[in-house]
């Protein structure tokens, strides 16, 4: 049966609720003294089934609500490599794309995968501390590179999810120096900053007054920091930005608040206007009583009436994800006319980083196409 199917989901509830009853009526109907030998670990067999299809019934429930894995082939990560973006072409909202070409596993043992430096940044601009990771690859200590000034890719995690955590599921390293050696992307800096700047309350990466400015720290403090300590290029159309869920909506956010800064992003399973819910603390009543700070916050808005010069922004979700699809459907197809935003729209994989983390190498050759990554 498919994992998120009802009938196994129905299956399971059957068994927690019809187990113990069965198990009732078996001793109550055989009490005699031969059944005792048999009753007890049979009993206790039939208990814990129940108890582990109960268990199993509330995981495959919030699975089918939130879309986590949609088949047990991403369960179980035997899933099939997604395709490459069709560079320079808008996909269709079936996901149809060309083949993915396949990545070697042989790295190059002498150029090994790159390395992590971290630093707990005091921001400047917006008053945040946090942590921020660089991963600077192995062409980055190379003397053929000593003048040269590496694009950089800027890449955000989830709600919740901190980032050293999206670092080590990712294998960013791993994945991105296979990407080099194969030649299908240009050596680049990565930096990954902490978004979740003021747990417990998800600042949906926005400066309110008062609050966390979210949005500052990314925007100026991140790549401050970044330029003043790394070779990195200063250039814009060479910097970009990536994330997922609430990530992939930070990213679509600084791109088309700040193109000047951010020359295209990418939106892994985001959305495209806040979402204020109990996590968010006093977002969705400011957003209500204030129509211009919806604005400057609702990638929507920004595109349909403050459109960048020029747009590159990659907008994937996956048929099977209930948490970003809607959204990213209906901007997708309310944008269909704006040059630039780039369909990604694929049928099997789930809300999750083993998503985030599938779609890593085409992601990374589309903004290497883009923005020079």
């Amino acid at each position: 049966m498919p994992l998120t199917s009802l009938r196994l989901l129905l299956f399971c509830i059957l068994l927690a609720i019809g187990g113990p009853i069965a198990i009732g009526v078996l001793v109550w109907r055989n009490r005699a003294p031969r059944m005792s030998r048999w009753m007890l670990p049979a009993t206790v067999a039939v208990v814990l089934l129940a108890q582990g299809s109960a268990v199993a019934a509330v995981a495959l429930d919030v699975n089918r609500d939130y879309g986590f894995y949609p088949d047990w082939a991403s369960l179980f990560g035997t899933g099939v490599a997604p395709p490459v973006v069709a560079k320079g072409v808008r996909l269709g909202l079936n996901g149809q794309a060309i083949p993915h070409r396949p990545v070697l596993r042989v790295p190059d043992p002498a150029s090994g995968t790159g390395r992590y430096e971290q630093v707990t940044l005091a921001g400047q601009h917006s008053g945040i501390t946090q942590k921020v990771i660089a991963w600077l690859p192995p062409q980055y200590g190379d003397r053929r590179y000593a003048t040269t000034k590496f694009p950089v890719v800027m890449v955000l995690g989830g709600a919740d999810v901190h980032i050293a955590f999206v670092v080590q599921r990712l294998d960013f390293a791993q994945t991105a120096s296979e990407e080099i050696n194969a030649g299908r992307v240009a050596p680049f800096i990565a930096v990954f900053p902490e978004i979740n700047v003021g747990l417990p309350i998800d600042t949906e990466c926005t400066d309110l007054p008062g609050e966390p400015q979210a949005f500052t720290w990314l925007d100026q403090d991140v790549p401050d920091w970044t330029k003043s300590n790394l070779r990195v290029s200063h250039n814009p159309s060479q910097w970009s930005v990536m994330g997922w869920s609430t990530g992939g909506y930070c990213a679509a956010l600084l791109h088309l608040r700040d193109p000047g800064r951010f020359g295209a992003a990418a939106s892994v399973e985001g959305y495209y206007s806040p979402e204020p819910d109990s996590t968010t603390g006093t977002l969705g009543p400011r957003l209500r009583q204030d129509p211009r700070l919806a604005h400057e916050y609702s990638p929507t808005w920004l595109i349909e009436h403050r459109p960048p010069l020029t747009t590159h922004l990659l907008v994937m979700t996956s048929m099977k994800d209930p948490q970003s699809r809607p959204q990213s459907l209906q901007f997708l197809r309310r944008e269909k006319n704006i040059p630039g935003v780039q369909p990604y729209v694929l049928q099997d994989l789930g809300h999750s980083l083993d998503s985030y983390s599938a779609v890593l190498p085409p992601i990374l050759g589309w903004l290497a196409d883009v923005a020079g990554a």
